[in-house]
């Protein structure tokens, strides 16, 4: 089998940040906006909603996470790895605010500057920079800023915490949700679903909610909330299950996502296992959810 390059181990996942996200994004972001939808970060569904209705519970999960940043006040926005740039877009649209979003993959940025071309939405702009880098970044201060669904990626999240707090100003809010795992897993738990999870998506290692308590502290960020929305976003590790099986239930269908990752990347035969294991990881990440070992949670904080 042929397997992601130099991604065996937490540590060489950790040495080869660039090169994996750039893989993993690049090359197959194509096959996750068909697979998944524009937002990657996952919806926030309440008791009785509508698993089905997407667009009414992401512009609910939406809404919440402005107003925990300020609300349609907030002057200056900063999207740390902004991916697609469909939650940047979706904050220009909802307030006067100046969003810069910030990404590695310049392919996920290509997709991104859609949402600007013909001089659409004069407020929002893109940046290729390395979120690892955030203190390099040639911006004035923020008010907010706001992280989803991405922080698992980083080979350092204190470091990156650090940048994302210089790039703010003093009381600015950052709100991160993240991927985190439960503390004390046991052995087998992490051998048999969390380490194939990482493997399979390119994570060095999942945070806790402990760990990032001492990381927000350590950088000067004083946390305002924490929430575990875990139960609150079930709803999407079944549709990704759902999907999953269906695509693999029809070769046709699943044919088709493959020749759209190949079509978009040039890392040949590489490209094509890792776009299949998207979907063993699907499966992956429903039974981490739903056991408790993978948990979601929301960091309020604001620089001191």
């Amino acid at each position: 089998m042929v397997q992601m390059p130099k991604v065996a181990t937490a540590r060489e996942r950790r040495q080869q940040y660039h090169e994996n996200m750039l893989l993993g994004f690049d090359a197959l972001a194509e096959l996750y906006y068909a697979y998944w939808g524009e937002f990657f970060h996952l919806a926030i569904f309440r008791p009785g909603d509508d698993p089905a209705d997407l667009t009414v519970a992401y512009q609910r999960t939406h809404e919440r996470y402005l107003e925990a940043i300020g609300g349609p006040a907030v002057r200056r926005i900063l999207d740390v790895a902004c991916g697609g740039g469909a939650l940047s877009a979706w904050l220009a649209d909802h307030t006067t605010a100046q969003v810069v979003g910030v990404d590695l993959s310049g392919g996920q940025l290509a997709h991104a500057r859609r949402w600007t071309a013909g001089g659409h939405r004069p407020n929002l702009r893109f940046v290729q920079h390395d979120v690892m880098q955030l203190g390099d970044l040639a911006e004035p201060p923020f008010d907010a800023a706001v992280c989803l669904d991405a922080a698992c990626y980083l080979p350092d999240r204190r470091a990156a915490l650090r940048g994302i707090a210089a790039r703010l100003r003093a009381g600015g809010r950052l709100l991160l949700v993240d991927w985190c795992r439960a503390e004390r897993p046991a052995s087998l738990q992490q051998e048999l679903i969390l380490e194939p999870l990482c493997r399979y998506w390119a994570i060095a290692d999942l945070e806790t909610v402990a760990g990032y308590r001492r990381s927000f502290a350590a950088v000067g960020l004083r946390i305002h909330r924490l929430d575990d929305m875990s139960a609150l976003v079930l709803p999407n590790w079944e549709r990704g299950y759902r999907a999953a099986l269906r695509a693999l239930a029809e070769p046709v269908r699943l044919g088709e996502l493959l020749r759209l990752a190949a079509g978009t990347a040039r890392h040949g035969a590489v490209v094509i296992q890792a776009a299949k294991d998207q979907f063993q990881v699907a499966l992956l990440a429903k039974a981490a959810a739903e056991s408790g070992l993978l948990r979601y949670v929301s960091v309020l904080a604001e620089r001191t």
